[in-house]
């Protein structure tokens, strides 16, 4: 199903811009300088209640498929499988720390650095193997039907961010995101 791996590129591209801008209020906050703490939130609520709670589970059952009909992928579909959880708890960590940080309670910088540092490594790796392996693998493997029953298994929820109508906790970053992108191309 064309669309459906035309959706994934598209939310894959979609992460890879909130990565960038958080990578960005990251060097600050390493610099010693003041990130925007809220725009960090926004970002990684957004990744740990969509991208985890609907791509991901959605990629694991397409993995279930490819693994399934092609043995050879055992390995690397087992390991995806692993990242996602690593990459839901240490979302949640981050989550909690800046929460802490924005409530006023200390959190170690050190920690802060590594646990976004890591989410951050891990997630673009993950996209970049899903997207040069896992994408034509399940365009060649999956058939229709797969793609039905695997929709049916999760259901469609709007992208409360890059959807037609983001929610409102998000107006911030759909701003950041506007400049960002007039910023890098400034002819459109």
């Amino acid at each position: 199903m064309p669309d459906t791996l035309a959706l994934w590129h598209a939310e894959h591209a979609n992460f890879a811009r909130l990565l960038d801008l958080l990578d960005d209020q990251l060097a600050l906050f390493c610099g010693g300088a003041t990130p925007d703490y809220e725009l960090m939130l926004n970002i990684m609520f957004y990744m740990t209640r969509y991208s985890d709670v609907l791509h991901h589970p959605k990629e694991d059952l397409v993995f279930a498929k490819i693994k399934e009909r092609e043995h050879a992928t055992a390995r690397t579909v087992d390991e995806l499988t692993r990242q996602h959880a690593l990459l839901k708890r240490s979302g949640a960590d981050l989550v909690r720390h800046l929460d802490d940080i924005l409530n006023g309670t200390v959190s170690s910088r050190a920690v802060v650095e590594a646990i976004a540092g890591d989410y951050l490594d891990t997630l673009r790796n993950h996209m970049r193997i899903e997207e040069s392996e896992i994408l034509p693998l399940a365009a060649r493997l999956l058939t229709r039907e797969d793609w039905t029953a695997i929709h049916r298994s999760i259901g469609h929820v709007d992208d409360p961010l890059f959807g037609k109508h983001p929610e409102p906790r998000y107006v911030e970053l759909v701003e950041q995101i506007t400049r960002q992108a007039q910023a890098t191309h400034p002819d459109h």
